[in-house]
């Protein structure tokens, strides 16, 4: 038993060593450019530079406090085509929502997505995958716009309203009418 266990871990480890690296990096809100509005909308922007020659994948998470719809678009620029600075976007997806446009292969690509649904309190995950030639970069931008669903505290108000409301227009009152005899 021990033997058969030993064998399994070294093939195990033997995999692990022949399997082709592509790191996973993860960044979060700190390393995003963030605006926030009294209003409760969030503009940032975010990417990266210097990114060596190789397959990549960089999945940037964070959560928000509201529920909203969020849209965002991520972009590269290359001085010439297949350059050391050219980067290739293989996928770039925004909560499972694939972003559309021009995927690899150009010297300018330009993804993008619309009303991505955003959950209040949930891991949210933009992943970027793509192969660099050397020196590549990518750089991304978002906006987010909370749903109008009034807090608890706001529909309270409202409720407590509406019935001081009723009761303003239940109450009657009463005038006395007096007649002189003539």
């Amino acid at each position: 038993m021990y033997r058969s266990l030993m064998a399994a871990a070294l093939a195990a480890s033997a995999l692990v060593a022949v399997a082709p690296a592509q790191a996973q990096t993860y960044f979060g809100p700190a390393d995003m450019n963030i605006a926030l509005d009294g209003d409760g909308t969030i503009s940032t922007n975010f990417g990266q530079s210097g990114i060596k020659a190789g397959a990549f994948t960089h999945i940037y998470q964070f959560t928000l406090p509201q529920n909203g719809f969020a849209s965002g678009s991520v972009a590269t620029s290359a001085v010439k085509l297949n350059g050391p600075t050219d980067l290739d976007l293989t996928s770039v997806f925004f909560n499972g929502v694939q972003l559309l446009g021009t995927f690899g292969g150009g010297r300018n690509e330009v993804v993008f997505a619309n009303d991505v649904q955003i959950l209040a309190g949930v891991q949210n995950n933009i992943t970027v995958t793509g192969v660099s030639r050397g020196n590549g970069s990518y750089g991304a931008q978002g906006v987010f716009s909370p749903t109008g669903v009034p807090e608890p505290a706001a529909w309270g108000m409202m409720i407590g309203g509406f019935g001081l409301a009723g009761a303003a227009l239940r109450r009657t009152r009463r005038t006395r009418v007096t007649f002189t005899a003539a």
